[in-house]
């Protein structure tokens, strides 16, 4: 179980990096939601191996 000081799981950076990334994809081209998606996974799996 976490301990409740902690934040969410991955950051406080990749959570508004997602939120800013579902809320333009539908004005976004969307080959360019998809490289946007796939940016935003690496960086958080990036992240992740790191802890």
């Amino acid at each position: 179980m976490r301990k409740p000081e902690k934040g969410p799981r991955g950051g406080l950076v990749v959570w508004l990096m997602a939120v800013i990334v579902i809320s333009l994809a539908p004005a976004m081209h969307p080959i360019a939601a998809d490289i946007a998606v796939l940016s935003l996974t690496a960086y958080a799996i990036n992240a992740h191996s790191r802890q």
